[in-house]
């Protein structure tokens, strides 16, 4: 897959374009909506700064861009965009049963089985870590999540997924999280090592032999 593939598309004429907007006039938030806002980044009165919506704007698209959707700090801001966080242990979707982390661990699972099959690795699903969405004529959720190779040793994974007209689901890609160090064991790498000696390669059965 090209890295180009994994570039936020900007076109507000293109249907996969995903450019943050505020959702309300800043001052005119109904009361519900100054909860949410709250409790993405804390109440208004331990803020640092007062930026004006435009650079609002410019900070939260710049992070969308720059991360692809996954790394925004959405304390920097003060107005509600249609770009928000997952409340993970929240029920999601809105009336659904499940939480936040069950659905989103559900739609990473899936993510993770394709990129398993294109890729020819085995990686299991262990747990989500975060989830942005992106609201839109559907949904754009870009999750953050772990998994754990045949050997145990985890890797964070980053899956876009996109809930198109929130029926259909599409899974857009499914990678490693860019610029993470390396702590897995793969087949590769053990392909290349050198083979283990002979005595390295005697059985428990074998040496117990020795002493008996």
């Amino acid at each position: 897959m090209a890295s180009s593939d994994y570039e936020i598309i900007t076109d507000p004429w293109d249907p996969k374009c995903v450019s943050a907007c505020c959702m309300y006039y800043p001052g005119n938030e109904p009361e519900d909506i100054e909860l949410l806002l709250e409790k993405i980044r804390g109440k208004l009165d331990e803020r640092i700064h007062n930026h004006t919506l435009a650079e609002e704007y410019r900070i939260m698209n710049d992070q969308i861009v720059k991360s692809q959707g996954f790394e925004v700090d959405f304390s920097k801001l003060r107005y509600l965009f249609d770009f928000q966080p997952a409340f993970l242990d929240e029920l999601y979707p809105l009336g659904k049963p499940d939480t936040g982390r069950v659905y989103f661990g559900r739609l990473a699972a899936e993510a993770l089985e394709i990129y398993n099959k294109r890729e020819g690795t085995s990686f299991e699903f262990v747990e989500v870590e975060k989830a942005n969405i992106y609201l839109n004529s559907g949904k754009f959720y870009f999750i953050t999540f772990v998994a754990k190779d045949p050997w145990n040793q985890t890797k964070v994974f980053q899956a876009k997924v996109i809930h198109v007209f929130c029926r259909e689901i599409v899974h857009s890609f499914c990678r490693l999280k860019p610029n993470q160090e390396v702590t897995c064991v793969d087949e590769e790498s053990i392909a290349k090592k050198e083979p283990i000696s002979k005595e390295a390669s005697i059985t428990r059965k074998e040496k117990k032999a020795w002493y008996d």
